[in-house]
């Protein structure tokens, strides 16, 4: 919902907070790779537009996350089992008719939970397991592996996710409690996608959480970094049933980026590792997930710290090595000359640079067939010298190919040059 588009005749398709302020009217946050990943408060909810495939829960919980609780953070994918996320499994279905277990969307999925090959736990089991192979890990239900990990840059903290699934789209992968979205955009009808029949592979939606302290209506929330969705999971079922608008508020309150990674039928799922690195620009300053005692004894009073050192760039006298790659710097400009350069003032002038020169060094300058030119002799702190296209005796050259020897108390470089003179010009006005 970026940028600062007006319906001038239903505000619901409005892009977000217009049109008081748009948050993001450069539209600079709905590229995140490739248009799959954005912040969580600019993308859509049911309410704006009557739709019931937007990723964010109601527009409070977007109000109630402004742009400015976004950090830099990694997302990786992998197929390293031992780095993978306990994360809660959403329902996205839309009708509760339709779904496993009768449950709304943005409920925790009616169904038991799943260790990291599928295996679901026993529904008989009441009281989760501490152990993370189990399936019943932290709960018995609604809990699946997100297969990888998110890191928040300025904190170091690892992050909470939660994905989603549509149970209803059971050949979109969407009933198994496992995050592998297939790769169909739109039901298709005929052949043809129907984009009002959306599909999304299964609607496996990311929600990369905060760790953050929200406090709504005199209600404090503290969602801590990760550990497995555990307080999240709490604040749902603190409610019986659907949980309470305040509680789900709250919850995506504390959400900062969403995603709807999809596979690609040419490549086999989980079969590399792929790290999304989301940047955002933020001013020099403490930050923090939540608020510390600055005061205490720490490193650089948690302002963000740099170190570095010049042990490989430091600066020496002289260096035998480097003077002698210099000489392939040295350069004769232009070339091939064409009757002119820029650097003649005047229609009868002839001129060449001999550029990236040392401060001593003597230019020799020979025609094809070894005769001696010209040559200059150079002691000054000039890095060029000019070639008036002369000969020693100032009769000009003529057009063909020449060759300049550059000897230098280090070395030396041959050039071969070019160059077609042009007859002078004697009607000068």
């Amino acid at each position: 919902r970026s940028g600062s588009y007006q319906d001038q005749n239903d505000p619901k398709y409005n892009d977000w907070d217009m049109p008081s302020r748009a948050w993001d009217p450069n539209e600079d946050f709905e590229k995140i790779a490739g248009n799959t990943w954005a912040p969580y408060a600019l993308c859509m909810s049911s309410v704006e537009q009557n739709k019931t495939v937007g990723p964010a829960y109601n527009n409070l919980s977007k109000s109630q996350n402004p742009l400015s609780n976004l950090a830099s953070v990694d997302i990786v994918l992998t197929p390293d089992k031992t780095k993978w996320t306990r994360s809660l499994v959403i329902e996205m279905c839309p009708d509760k008719i339709l779904s496993q277990g009768g449950v709304e969307r943005f409920q925790i999925r009616k169904s038991p939970s799943v260790d990291k090959d599928g295996n679901y736990a026993d529904p008989n089991d009441t009281i989760p397991s501490n152990d993370p192979n189990d399936p019943d890990y932290l709960s018995t239900w609604g809990m699946g592996w997100f297969p990888g990990y998110a890191i928040n840059l300025e904190t170091g903290e690892r992050l909470n996710i939660m994905f989603g699934e549509d149970s209803y789209l059971v050949g979109e992968n969407g009933r198994d409690m496992k995050f592998n979205p297939t790769s169909n955009l739109y039901e298709n009808i005929g052949g043809v996608p129907d984009p009002s029949k959306p599909l999304f592979g299964g609607k496996h939606y990311v929600w990369v959480m905060n760790h953050k302290i929200f406090d709504y209506q005199g209600n404090v929330f503290d969602f801590p970094a990760y550990d497995g969705c555990k307080k999240i999971f709490d604040v749902y079922a603190n409610e019986p049933g659907f949980p309470a608008i305040l509680y789900l508020t709250a919850i995506y309150s504390s959400t900062m980026y969403v995603g709807m990674p999809m596979s690609t039928p040419l490549f086999e799922w989980l079969s590399n590792d792929v790290k999304l690195s989301v940047r955002v620009i933020k001013p020099y300053q403490r930050y923090f997930s939540t608020p510390f005692n600055s005061d205490t004894d720490t490193l650089n009073h948690n302002y963000p710290v740099y170190t570095f050192n010049t042990n490989n760039i430091s600066s020496i006298e002289y260096s035998a090595s480097k003077a002698e790659s210099d000489l392939d710097l040295i350069n004769v400009v232009p070339n091939p000359y064409y009757a002119y350069s820029g650097y003649e003032n005047n229609a009868l002038d002839n001129r060449v640079k001999f550029t990236n020169l040392p401060r001593k060094c003597t230019i020799t300058i020979y025609n094809v067939s070894g005769t001696l030119v010209r040559q200059y002799t150079k002691d000054e702190s000039a890095t060029y010298l000019d070639w008036d296209l002369k000969n020693f005796a100032g009769i000009p050259i003529s057009s063909g190919i020449y060759i300049i020897h550059v000897k230098t108390d280090n070395g030396e470089r041959v050039l071969k040059w070019f160059g077609v003179v042009r007859p002078p010009d004697l009607n000068v006005f």
